[in-house]
C-alpha cells in the first residue's frame, strides 16, 4: 500500500443545505453560555462572551475532524466494543486538545490573572457543559452520518436496479435473435419475385415489430395490448415464415387488455415456444396466447404443441430471464410463474396484480 493510500482524507462533504443549521446551532449554544455565564454566574460580559465563542468554535471544529475520522475509518461497520473505545478515544482526545486550545487563548486575551477572571469559580461549570456539548454534537453527528449511510445505500440499490433493469431489458433485446433477423429478411428477398404482396406485409410486420422492441422501454410498465400487438407482429412474421406450420391465437378480455405490464414481458416466452415447439418440427404446430382476469388478478398463458421428440418445450434462457424479472419487479410473494409440460404440448403461465404499486 502506497503513502496516498494512507492518507486521511478530511475534505468537507457537508451537503452546503446543512451548513447554516450547524452554524445557527452552534451560535445558539454560545449565547445561552454567555448569558449564564455573565448574568447567572458573575463573569463579566466582554469575557463571557469572548470564551464561550472561542470555546463552542474550537469544539465545532473538533466535532466535525472526529465525524470525518469515524466516516474514512469506517469505524461504525467495527465491533461494537471496538467502535465504542474508539469513539471514547476520539472523546478524549477532542477534549484534550480543546482544554489545551481554550486556555492558551484565555491567557493570550485576558492575560496572566486569566484563571482568576474567567475561571476561579465556573471552572467546572464550562468544563461539565463542554463535555457535555461535545460527546452530544459528536452523538448527533454519528447519528446523522448513519442515516446518510442508510440515504447512500437506497440510492445506490436504486441505481444498481436501474443498471439491472437496463441490462434485462439488453438481453431481452437480444431475444430476437440474428438468425431470426437473417430469416425473415431472406424471407422477404424470397417473397419479393412471386409474391411481393405478401413480401410488402411481411415488412411491415417487422418493422413494426423491431419499432415496439427498441423504441418505448423507458417506461417501467405498458399496457398488455401493446404487448400483445408485439406479440401478434412476431407471429405474423415467423407465420409467413412457416407457412402453414404455424398456427396462431393471441387474444384477451377487455379488461385484461388495460392491465400494466413489463415491456418486452411475454416476447421472449413466444419466441422461446415457436423456436422450440414449432420450428424443430416438420409437422403443424399450434400457438396460443390467452389472457384474461380471474378473481382481480391477470392470468396471461401461452401454449404451444410439441409433436413427438422433435421439440424440447421451451425450456430456453427466455424462461429464466423472465422469471428473474418477476421476481426483481414484482416480489416472490405478488407473482407467480410456472412452466412445463402438458398434454400434447408445453405451457407457460403467469399470475400477476391488475397493476404494479407504483408506475
Amino acid at each position: 500500500m502506497t503513502r496516498t493510500d494512507r492518507t486521511i482524507d478530511l475534505s468537507d462533504r457537508t451537503p452546503l443545505g446543512r451548513v447554516w443549521p450547524i452554524v445557527a446551532a452552534w451560535g445558539t449554544v454560545s449565547l445561552l453560555q454567555t448569558v449564564t455565564l455573565s448574568y447567572h454566574m458573575g463573569l463579566p460580559f466582554r469575557y463571557a462572551i469572548v470564551s464561550s465563542s472561542f470555546n463552542y468554535a474550537v469544539m465545532a471544529l473538533l466535532v466535525w475532524v472526529s465525524c470525518r475520522l469515524n466516516a474514512r475509518l469506517r469505524l461504525w461497520s467495527r465491533p461494537p466494543s471496538h467502535a465504542l473505545a474508539a469513539y471514547l478515544a476520539l472523546g478524549i482526545v477532542g477534549m484534550a486538545i480543546w482544554c489545551s486550545c481554550f486556555l492558551l487563548a484565555m491567557r493570550a486575551s485576558v492575560g496572566p490573572n486569566f484563571w482568576e477572571i474567567v475561571f476561579a469559580s465556573t471552572w467546572m461549570f464550562q468544563l461539565l457543559a463542554a463535555t457535555f456539548t461535545y460527546f452530544a454534537a459528536f452523538a448527533l453527528g454519528l447519528v446523522v452520518q448513519t442515516f446518510d449511510r442508510e440515504h447512500e445505500s437506497r440510492e445506490r440499490e436504486a441505481r444498481l436496479e436501474a443498471a439491472a433493469h437496463a441490462a434485462e431489458i439488453d438481453a431481452i433485446k437480444g431475444q430476437l435473435r440474428p438468425h431470426f433477423l437473417l430469416n425473415s429478411l431472406n424471407s422477404i428477398l424470397s417473397l419479393i419475385d412471386d409474391e411481393p404482396a405478401e413480401a410488402r406485409r411481411m415488412i411491415g410486420r417487422l418493422a413494426s415489430l423491431l419499432h415496439t422492441v427498441f423504441d418505448g422501454l423507458d417506461e417501467p410498465f405498458v399496457p398488455l395490448e401493446r404487448e400483445l400487438a408485439m406479440v401478434r407482429d412476431y407471429l405474423e412474421v415467423e407465420r409467413i415464415r412457416f407457412g402453414d406450420r404455424l398456427h396462431f391465437t393471441v387474444d384477451a378480455d377487455s379488461s385484461a387488455a388495460q392491465a400494466l405490464v413489463p415491456p418486452l414481458l411475454l416476447q421472449p416466452l413466444v419466441e422461446n415456444a415457436v423456436r422450440h415447439g414449432i420450428e424443430p418440427s416438420a409437422a403443424p404446430g399450434t400457438l396460443r396466447v390467452r389472457a384474461q382476469v380471474e378473481r382481480g388478478r391477470l392470468q396471461i398463458r401461452i401454449a404451444n404443441t410439441v409433436n413427438g421428440t422433435n421439440g424440447r418445450g421451451g425450456t430456453g434462457r427466455g424462461l429464466e430471464l423472465t422469471r428473474h424479472r418477476l421476481r426483481s419487479i414484482y416480489g416472490d410473494d405478488r407473482v407467480a410463474f410456472t412452466a412445463g409440460p402438458q398434454t400434447g404440448g408445453f405451457e407457460a403461465s403467469l399470475d400477476l396484480p391488475m397493476a404494479p404499486d407504483r408506475v
